[in-house]
């Protein structure tokens, strides 16, 4: 009986490592004229860059996902609004390289019309998410990003215009630290 003991403790201290080394930020994008330009549904592709910054946060070691609005009329639950999503990207995409689902920790879908961004629902849920570790927002809508900064996310416009269309790689912990406004795990940014 003691060396089943032993041998339980010794687990359950391996299991608290690996969930402390488990705890990493979260980056959310929108994903329409954030990620993919869906300006024109017949003919979807990667905005510039954003593939490489997504495989960039990834390689840095950042949890990566999506925060989308899909009406009601798409389907009745998640699975269903979430195969709808795949199917109009996959039928309108054009890019050479096939849109890679595989690359995203989380999709967050509204389950119904109220919680449409920019209601605070699926920003309160990515934040919950990414348990106690924190978390930005990258989008297009002003009202979406004013939005995610009033619940405590960090929150970063998109804009093809500006130089740094999304955060600099090299600055995404620092301005996590600068911008999110919830009490967070400091070992999350290291």
């Amino acid at each position: 009986m003691k060396r089943v003991s032993t041998i339980l403790f010794f687990m359950s201290l391996f299991s608290f490592k690996s969930f402390a080394q488990d705890k990493k930020p979260w980056v959310y994008f929108d994903l329409g004229n954030t990620i993919v330009n869906t300006n024109d549904m017949k003919h979807i592709r990667y905005l510039k860059g954003a593939r490489e910054y997504i495989d960039e946060l990834k390689r840095e070691g950042f949890k990566v996902g999506i925060i989308s609005n899909i009406p009601e009329s798409w389907g009745m639950d998640y699975d269903e609004k979430f195969l709808s999503l795949k199917k109009v990207i996959h039928d309108g995409w054009e890019d050479d390289r096939p849109f890679d689902w595989t690359v995203f920790d989380e999709v967050i879908l509204p389950l119904t019309n109220n919680e449409l961004k920019p209601a605070p629902t699926l920003f309160l849920k990515a934040i919950t998410k990414a348990e106690t570790c924190p978390s930005a927002y990258i989008g297009e809508s002003p009202k979406e990003i004013t939005a995610a900064r009033d619940v405590g996310m960090a929150a970063k416009l998109f804009d093809e215009t500006e130089k740094d269309i999304y955060i600099p790689i090299t600055t995404v912990k620092t301005f996590l630290a600068d911008n999110y406004r919830r009490e967070y795990d400091k070992e999350c940014l290291y």
